[in-house]
This record gives structure tokens, C-alpha cells and sequence, in this order.
């Protein structure tokens, strides 16, 4: 594993890690850059010799960067997993077209669903020049994500009560969570204290969401309880009803995919990647719009028959098409592993 520096315990990890310092270091995006450290991985390719380098986000300097040097100075095969969606700029075609520039050595892409996948090929453009991209979607560990055994009684563990919809999430501007608090003013409004908006993570947002929370008047049904651990967030997941999921930019879901695994089913805008995973009027409900999003929140709080049905559907669901170890896709996605590996070496050659 090649990554920026930092203190962490790597010790603890099943795998090395050499990580690197740049001379260009921006800590509060994670990004450290600059040919020295280059010149030091280089000397790490030379010594270990490896067969493929996997770098993970095209918008990763340090990824791109390492890629670049693995298929162009050391011949080795790269290709880049991209998890993101760009989004909406001014600056995107500046952006895109550095993207284009920096990317093309790296020999192929995996993208982790249908929606980055095109996203992709917009971004690249004829400069994609015929390389292969493969949609791989996400996997999960659903002996870890899983319902409670008693749903009820776990609410009341927890210090929970009344109908509870939870939202995972970073807290920054893209995720939308700030609109949280003016849906949970419309359901105190139609419900009273009998729902409860739990939302987990923390972020740059966070102090903006909590004058928000308080100018609407919501403080005695919105939580916000910061960053949690995962067994943490998978104890509050086990105690919801619904998961709520306002983002318009989600690349994937793997949050909505672990409150599916939980048996909670999934209130979600129709964009990007989450629209793959959630199956409408079956695992939950996708909506155009925030509007929808409100009126398909409604229908599901006042319906407890399709919530249960919903939540069996969604556990279902994620253990055939995402758990690790059984889904219906896995020998599928192992035959095109094997593919990506023949191809790549090809090119290479």
C-alpha cells in the first residue's frame, strides 16, 4: 500500500505501508504531492518489482501520480478505480481537462457503478483512446451489517423511540445534509415528536447544520451525534426504521447499502450511483426531487406494512447482488478480473 504520510497504525494492518511525504501538503484535503516523493516510490517500484499498481480515485494526486510512474517509467500495468462523481462547476472544464492530461497513461479504469462509469467516459473524452473501463460495484460484509434480532427491543437499548430515520454521512455542502433539518420540520409538523431524524458523521458543514437545526425549531427530534465507529453506526442502524439519503452527487451508496444490509430500507434522491442499488417500491423509495424525497418519506412513515416488507426485501437484496462471499455477481466479477489482468497485460506488452 503506497499513501500519503501520517501517524496511523499500520502495524495493526494485513498489509505493508510505505507512505510518503511531498513537498506539496495540504492536510485539510488529504493531498501531498511533489516529484521528491516520486523519485522515492520510484526507488520502492525498482526494489519490489510488482505486477500492477491499483490506484483508487482518479481525483487522488498521489494515485494518479503513482500510476503514471508505474505504467510510463516502470512498465508495470495500472489501472484506477474511480469511486466519485465530478459534479456540477464552472471550473469542470479546466478540471477536465487536466484529468485528461494526467490520466492518460494509466491503462484502464474500474468504475463502481453504471453512473461514475459514465460519468467516466464523459470525463476522458476521445482521449479514453480505446482503453478498457469495467463497472465493479462494492461489496459488503453482511455477516457484520445485519438486522437486529429484535428490532423493538434494540430501539429502546439504544435510547431511541417513535419511527426513527437515519442518515450516514460526511457533513460537507455536496452530501446536502443540510436540508435535513427543514424536512424534519415538515414531519414534526405532520407527526409531532413521533419521528426522529438521527444523523451520524461529522464535517465542515457540521456548525451550519446545528443553526439550522436550532432556527427550525427541531432540536427535540433531529441528533446529531458526530462521527461514530462502524460497530456504532451499525447499532444505530440496527435501532431505525428508514435511512434518508438527500445527496444528488452519490457516486455509489455504500452507506445506503449498509442500512440496507441492516433491513432498513432506503429514502433516497434518483441520481447517481444510490438509484443502482436502491430498487424503487422494492428495497425503498427514489425520488426527482426534494419534494419527492418529502412525499416519499411520508408515505413510507405512515405506512408500517411496506416498511416491513421493504426491510426484508433490502436485506435480501444486498446478500444476493453485494455480499463478499455470496452474491450472485461474485464469479462473474472474478472472470472479469481475470479478464482486466489478461487485457492489461497485453497492452502492456
Amino acid at each position: 500500500m503506497i499513501t500519503r504520510f501520517g501517524d496511523f497504525p499500520d502495524e495493526e494492518l494485513p498489509y505493508e505501508v510505505h507512505r510518503f511525504r511531498g513537498r506539496i501538503t495540504i492536510n485539510s484535503f488529504h493531498v501531498s504531492v511533489g516529484t521528491g516523493m516520486l523519485r522515492e516510490v520510484n526507488e520502492l517500484y525498482k526494489k519490489e518489482h510488482f505486477d500492477i499498481t491499483h490506484g483508487h480515485s482518479i481525483y487522488s494526486p498521489i494515485a494518479v501520480g503513482v500510476s503514471n510512474l508505474s505504467s510510463g517509467i516502470r512498465g508495470t500495468p495500472s489501472l484506477i478505480t474511480n469511486h466519485s462523481l465530478l459534479g456540477s462547476s464552472m471550473l469542470n472544464p479546466a478540471y477536465t481537462a487536466i484529468l485528461r492530461l494526467s490520466l492518460r497513461k494509466v491503462n484502464s479504469f474500474i468504475a463502481v457503478s453504471e453512473a461514475v462509469e459514465r460519468d467516466l467516459r464523459s470525463i476522458l473524452g476521445k482521449s479514453l483512446k480505446g482503453r478498457a473501463t469495467y463497472v465493479i460495484p462494492n461489496g459488503i460484509d453482511t455477516e457484520f451489517w445485519k438486522p437486529a434480532e429484535d428490532g423493538e427491543t434494540w430501539k429502546e437499548r439504544m435510547g431511541m423511540k417513535g419511527l426513527v430515520v437515519t442518515t450516514t454521512s460526511r457533513l460537507t455542502k455536496r452530501k446536502r445534509i443540510h436540508v435535513i433539518p427543514k424536512i424534519a420540520r415538515i414531519m414534526k409538523r405532520e407527526y409531532g415528536g413521533d419521528v426522529t431524524f438521527l444523523i451520524i458523521g461529522d464535517g465542515p458543514e457540521r456548525r451550519n447544520i446545528e443553526n439550522l437545526i436550532r432556527s427550525y425549531g427541531v432540536g427535540d427530534v433531529v441528533k446529531l451525534v458526530g462521527r461514530q465507529p462502524r460497530e456504532k453506526v451499525r447499532d444505530y442502524l440496527q435501532a431505525s426504521d428508514l435511512y434518508l439519503s438527500p445527496t444528488i452527487y452519490e457516486a455509489f451508496g455504500i452507506a445506503a447499502l449498509e442500512a440496507l444490509a441492516c433491513g432498513v430500507p432506503v429514502v433516497a434522491n434518483n441520481h447517481g450511483g444510490i438509484s443502482e442499488i436502491v430498487e424503487h417500491s422494492r428495497t425503498g423509495l427514489v425520488s426527482q426531487d426534494d419534494s419527492g424525497l418529502v412525499q416519499n418519506l411520508i408515505s413510507l412513515i405512515s405506512d408500517e406494512e411496506k416498511r416491513e416488507e421493504m426491510s426484508r426485501n433490502a436485506r435480501e437484496s444486498v446478500k444476493n447482488r453485494f455480499n463478499w462471499e455470496e452474491g450472485e455477481d461474485v464469479e462473474g466479477n472474478r472472470d472479469k478480473t481475470r479478464r482486466i489482468g489478461e487485457e492489461m497485460d497485453k497492452r502492456a506488452s
